[in-house]
């Protein structure tokens, strides 16, 4: 059966726990449902559609963000943007369709791990 975004995203920071514990995730909880009331307070608050769902930091200035999506799911135009867009402005991004590919991605960008990815 395939794994919803959340369930990948569940499991990756679970991962991430052990395997890169000196990694701050924040999620970003742009794809909340909300009255139109509670959706206009967020916006005003400084809500910006399509952001990355999580932010990852770590030691010595790194930075990344990941959107994930399933299998079968698609970039909105915004997501798109936003991953664009951070990438122009040297914050690497990406989109992680399994929990291991962000895992990955975070040790490519030089995140402190202290073990090996296994399957």
């Amino acid at each position: 059966m395939a794994q919803s975004e959340i369930q990948i995203q569940t499991l990756f920071r679970s991962r991430a726990r052990i395997l890169c514990p000196g990694v701050a995730i924040v999620a970003v909880p742009n794809a909340a449902k909300r009255s139109r009331w509670a959706a206009t307070q967020v916006k005003r608050e400084g809500l910006a559609t399509g952001f990355p769902d999580l932010i990852c930091f770590w030691f010595g200035g790194g930075v990344a963000a990941i959107e994930f999506k399933s299998a079968k799911g698609r970039l909105t135009e915004n997501q798109s943007e936003w991953i664009e867009r951070l990438n122009d402005m040297s914050i690497p991004a990406t989109v992680a369709r399994d929990p291991d590919a962000a895992l990955e991605f975070l040790r490519g960008q030089g995140a402190p791990f202290i073990g090996r990815i296994s399957a």
